[in-house]
């Protein structure tokens, strides 16, 4: 299921985050390099960080995968 912004701004107020740390975290994002496994790693702890979600290893391996797989497709 994808996210639309309306869904986003919900999961924001529903969870009690800060738009400014989604401010932050977008503007690290684009000037991150996504290839690095280390970097998407980091990106996913501080969304984990930020919406106070737990994300095990295997659910946390999953999302490095499937990023590296979407980045190597544009």
């Amino acid at each position: 299921e994808k996210m639309n912004f309306t869904n986003i701004l919900n999961f924001i107020a529903e969870n009690n985050i800060e738009p400014e740390q989604v401010f932050n975290l977008v503007e690290k994002i684009k000037r991150t390099n996504l290839s690095d496994e280390n970097n998407i790693r980091d990106i996913i702890h501080e969304v984990a960080k930020i919406s106070n979600r737990e994300v095990s290893k295997q659910k946390e391996d999953e999302i490095v995968k499937k990023v590296m797989q979407n980045g190597r497709k544009s």
